[in-house]
């Protein structure tokens, strides 16, 4: 009997000493599990940390370069070398930071409130990814939001007034049928500001409105973005003499307009990013300067055109 209760205590301290240390491994999994995420969290908090002091660094770099290719576009501009429709290319070392600024006249880009039908039809059907019905009704749609021009000649000249107008760019997201991917496809090739035009200088242009120019011949605007990049050099009597074969110039309207949108597009450690300023020459900031900003977008990560961009302006340059 007496064998028998030792033998059941024996058992029962057993299942006690299993209950206790599977209480313990349990403790030690949910310890490792919280230590770990805990460690992952301060990981992923330093690292976002980083980032965010490698984004402010390459604002700044970006806004500094733009104030010296600003700086450096009025030299030329005194010494005669500067053509005003001319795309400007300037690159620069910031701190770590490579700096290579485009300064783009705006009468290269499409103005939203002054774009007659025909040039929005072609810009939505050539670089929002629509079928041309498609990009005749987002025309129209936008035609329609700028009243009273809906009734407009889409041959003729954009009426001089409408009873509205668009304040920024990003106001074309409250067009009817503008979503968010045809907006990201079309924002490189607009502009909205007082005063514009209702034509585009193909000599001002981008890639992105050359491409719409060529009735969407990528080759041939990457071209001719790049002929224009090797001819930078060129008097600017000799600029935009030819019209390059291809070109539809029902559009064209050369421009002199004091406007331009100034693009850094930033290298720094293992990051490439855009600052993007809007620059009025006929207006002195607030600091001083012979030029204003009227618009500053937030910094950006580079697309496919600028990496490409990039590519070449860096083998132009170390050919010479």
């Amino acid at each position: 009997m007496n064998a028998w209760k030792s033998s059941l205590r024996e058992a029962k301290r057993g299942r006690q000493s299993g209950v206790a240390l599977a209480i313990l491994v349990w403790f030690l999994a949910a310890m490792s599990i919280l230590v770990a995420s805990m460690v992952s969290q301060a990981r992923m908090d330093i690292r976002l940390a980083q980032l965010q002091i490698e984004q402010a660094e390459a604002e700044a770099a970006g806004d500094g370069a733009i104030q010296l290719a600003l700086a450096e576009l009025l030299i030329r501009e005194q010494a005669r070398e500067f053509n005003v429709r001319q795309m400007q290319i300037s690159e620069f070392t910031v701190g770590d930071a490579r700096v290579t600024v485009r300064i783009i006249p705006v009468a290269g880009l499409i103005d939203l409130n002054s774009a007659q039908e025909n040039l929005l039809i072609a810009l939505f059907s050539t670089n929002s990814g629509s079928a041309l019905n498609n990009g005749q009704e987002l025309a129209q749609n936008v035609i329609k939001w700028r009243l009273p021009g809906a009734h407009a000649d889409p041959m003729g000249p954009a009426p001089e007034s409408y009873a509205r107008r668009f304040q920024a760019v990003e106001d074309l997201l409250s067009v009817n049928g503008i979503n968010r991917g045809i907006y990201e496809r079309v924002k490189d090739s607009i502009y909205v500001a007082a005063k514009g035009q209702a034509g585009v200088d193909w000599l001002s242009a981008p890639e992105s409105v050359l491409t719409l120019l060529s009735g969407g011949d990528e080759t041939l605007s990457r071209e001719l973005g790049q002929s224009r990049l090797r001819d930078q050099q060129a008097a600017a009597s000799d600029v935009g003499g030819t019209v390059p074969v291809g070109l539809d110039m029902q559009f064209q309207k050369e421009g002199a307009l004091p406007l331009f949108r100034v693009d850094a597009l930033v290298k720094l450690h293992d990051g490439n990013y855009r600052r993007r300023r809007w620059v009025d020459r006929s207006k002195s900031g607030s600091d001083g300067l012979p030029w204003s900003f009227f618009r500053s977008e937030a910094l950006a990560a580079i697309n496919k055109e600028e990496r490409n961009f990039l590519t070449f302006v860096g083998d132009t340059y170390a050919g010479g």
